[in-house]
């Protein structure tokens, strides 16, 4: 075949909008808080985007390749820079930070998906990248500045974020699926002071200098 003929024989799709991917990426946010994860459809968030399923597959084949981005979406949120000058501050500003979040939307859709995550090993990873790895990594860099200041910590970056993220599923077990107010999830307080406390002085140990140093 000539290369004219291998020319024709091309039928390239037409290039995906990336200014459309905010939209399309929201839309999948917005149903996943407002409607749960098991009635999320790739339609759904078309007709909320206000897009065609055709544009949508190009970019995001399957129901699965929506969340993957979604879940980038929430972890590029979850952005802090903190550095206050003391471990007990970079906490309490982090834990704010958390809590602002977990307040809206993010809270929303977390109540939607650790449900099912449960029973659902590639959903289950999906939510670690999108929640618990920001906290993990944000969490190392407290932990390391606290070590290169003298200051002693109790726990590591993995040990400190299971704590954290482990609080914040209780809430959702006990309170989006038990007693919460019918009002919805998305009110609920995930990460309140009295918590707070608790983790900081849990990764910390109460540390004074004197305590017992972590080993590396």
């Amino acid at each position: 075949m000539t290369g004219a003929g291998k020319l024709e024989g091309r039928r390239p799709g037409r290039p995906t909008d990336a200014g459309l991917s905010p939209a399309i990426l929201n839309a999948v946010l917005a149903l996943l808080a407002e409607n749960g994860y098991g009635r999320l459809t790739t339609a759904a968030v078309a007709a909320r985007a206000g897009v065609s399923t055709a544009t949508l597959y190009r970019r995001w084949p399957s129901k699965r390749d929506l969340l993957l981005a979604a879940a980038e979406k929430i972890a590029d949120a979850e952005t802090a820079h903190i550095d206050t000058g003391t471990t007990e501050g970079d906490l309490r500003e982090l834990f704010a930070h958390k809590r602002r979040v977990l307040s809206g939307q993010t809270g929303a859709v977390l109540v939607a998906l650790v449900g099912e995550s449960t029973h659902d090993l590639e959903l289950a990873g999906i939510v670690r990248k999108s929640l618990f790895d920001p906290v993990m990594e944000h969490l190392g860099g407290i932990l390391e500045r606290a070590r290169s200041r003298g200051e002693q910590v109790a726990a590591d970056a993995s040990s400190a974020a299971r704590l954290v993220m482990g609080a914040v599923l209780a809430r959702i077990a006990f309170d989006a699926f038990g007693d919460a107010p019918a009002s919805g999830a998305s009110e609920l307080d995930l990460l309140p002071e009295s918590d707070a406390d608790l983790l900081i002085r849990a990764i910390t140990a109460g540390a004074g200098r004197n305590g017992p140093q972590l080993a590396d």
